[in-house]
């Protein structure tokens, strides 16, 4: 958890450097390269990394040697999509000046195709070190490079040779770390194996692109860039502690439950334990987030960044559901069921529609935010009913933890309506009473949070 923090701290200064050194324009069109990755990326996602750390074979050499000639296929795919795409891009978005970056950009994941996945081997074993140390250095790197490289190209063109410094530098841990040799090879029966595991997590992260990364374009294609740049600067905000408790959960939730899926009693109560530490987590940063996030996201970006405090709320609302949804949707996963992940995505990818129209009808990035927290939510409905098929109660249980976000975001929002937006010390005091109605809520409603805070207190 404290790598992913640091990992994500560094990305969020270096994102609020470049707001705060890049013309709005530029920050906008620096949104869409961004953008861009993320998309090709989860559209060409079939779990390869996630299928070492569950598959009981996946310590073995070949496994992992076919593991990485699926990366480089995919990194290939990727590259020649955003070489041929480039001119229809920038043109979509009314930007063409961009289409040589488009281009430019592609050299990201064909670099990134080629890392080693020997860190995730060593995540069967509840050994993060590798995997954490290739988030942070390269974070690093391209944290360190961002005043010198935007000081020498000061527009949207700094973004392209920050992320392929950070590109390198994720290539060269990636294989420092490693114990094992790089190698390729082709296995049809592995690749088959890799197939059938991977294409529901394919086919669900096409409607979550819709949601994640098309509602952005929504925004650059029928508000402006200019508010592309807002509602970017809210989101990678908001999405701070979202991606770090799903790359946390990831990490430590999928291989507790796998290593516990032939035991029922075992996997509930690290089912109970795991939904309790993310229910409070993710009901402090909702309350932290509605309350301050305004604020916090204009000392971030600057002066040309203010008034985004109900955008904020919203994300942050939607943020907080994918975070609960990380513990059910790692039970399933353990246990190799990932066609319920795929319908939570479609159900979650439903909210599109009333953002485009939202959008269409110059509604304002709040309702295209606020269309994201109502599809998450209804999603988290889903994979929570789904939990009985796979472990009959643990549906009730989580409904009954998570029910804690309720109360938190109703003092929350009494907070809200009870102190000015730029009140600075009102809005701290309001904070300190919401953490703390969360926390003896937890202690009301959560029984082994209960009996850690007694142990707490006897200490």
């Amino acid at each position: 958890m404290s790598g992913f923090a640091a990992g994500q701290a560094m990305a969020f200064v270096r994102n609020a450097m470049l707001g705060h050194m890049l013309a709005k324009g530029d920050f906008g069109v620096a949104a869409i390269l961004t953008l861009l990755l993320q998309l090709l990326d989860a559209l060409t996602d079939l779990g390869v990394d996630r299928l070492i750390v569950q598959a009981p074979d996946g310590d073995h050499p070949r496994f992992v040697a076919t593991g990485h000639t699926a990366l480089v296929v995919r990194g290939v795919l990727i590259a020649a999509i955003l070489v041929m795409a480039s001119p229809a891009i920038a043109s979509f978005f009314a930007v063409p000046e961009a289409a040589p970056a488009i281009l430019a950009i592609g050299l990201v994941p064909l670099i990134k195709g080629f890392q080693h996945l020997d860190a995730r081997r060593a995540q069967r074993h509840l050994d993060n070190r590798p995997f954490v140390l290739i988030e942070i250095v390269p974070q690093a790197v391209a944290l360190a490079l961002t005043w010198l490289v935007v000081h020498a190209v000061p527009d949207f063109h700094a973004v392209v040779w920050l992320s392929l410094a950070q590109a390198v530098a994720t290539l060269v841990i990636s294989h420092a770390v490693a114990e094992w040799r790089y190698a390729l090879a082709v296995d049809p029966a592995i690749l088959r194996r890799l197939f059938d595991f991977g294409w529901p997590i394919w086919l669900s992260a096409i409607p979550l692109i819709a949601v994640y990364q098309g509602d952005r374009i929504l925004v650059g294609r029928f508000i402006g860039i200019e508010e592309l740049a807002s509602y970017s600067a809210a989101f990678l905000v908001a999405m701070v502690p979202g991606l770090i408790a799903a790359k946390a959960g990831q990490s430590l939730m999928l291989p507790l439950f796998a290593s516990a899926r032939h035991d029922q009693t075992m996997l509930t109560r690290r089912f109970m334990a795991m939904t309790e530490a993310t229910t409070v987590l993710a009901a402090c940063y909702l309350v932290t987030a509605m309350l301050t996030g305004g604020l916090i996201l204009q000392i971030a970006f600057g002066p040309s960044y203010s008034g985004l405090g109900p955008v904020m709320a919203w994300l942050a609302a939607m943020w907080s559901m994918r975070m609960l949804q990380a513990v059910p949707g790692m039970v399933l996963l353990s246990a190799g069921e990932t066609k319920p992940l795929l319908v939570a995505g479609l159900i979650r990818a439903a909210a599109i529609i009333p953002a485009a129209f939202v959008a269409v009808w110059g509604w304002g990035i709040e309702a295209v935010a606020a269309m994201g927290f109502v599809g998450e939510l209804a999603s988290l409905g889903y994979v929570a009913r789904v939990l009985d098929r796979h472990v009959p109660g643990l549906s009730a249980l989580f409904v009954q933890r998570t029910a804690l976000l309720i109360p938190a975001a109703g003092v929350a929002g009494a907070g809200l309506l009870a102190t000015p937006a730029t009140a600075v010390a009102p809005r701290a005091v309001a904070l300190v009473l919401t953490v703390t109605v969360v926390v003896a809520a937890a202690g009301a409603l959560m029984p082994l949070a209960r009996a850690r805070m007694r142990g707490l207190m006897r200490a």
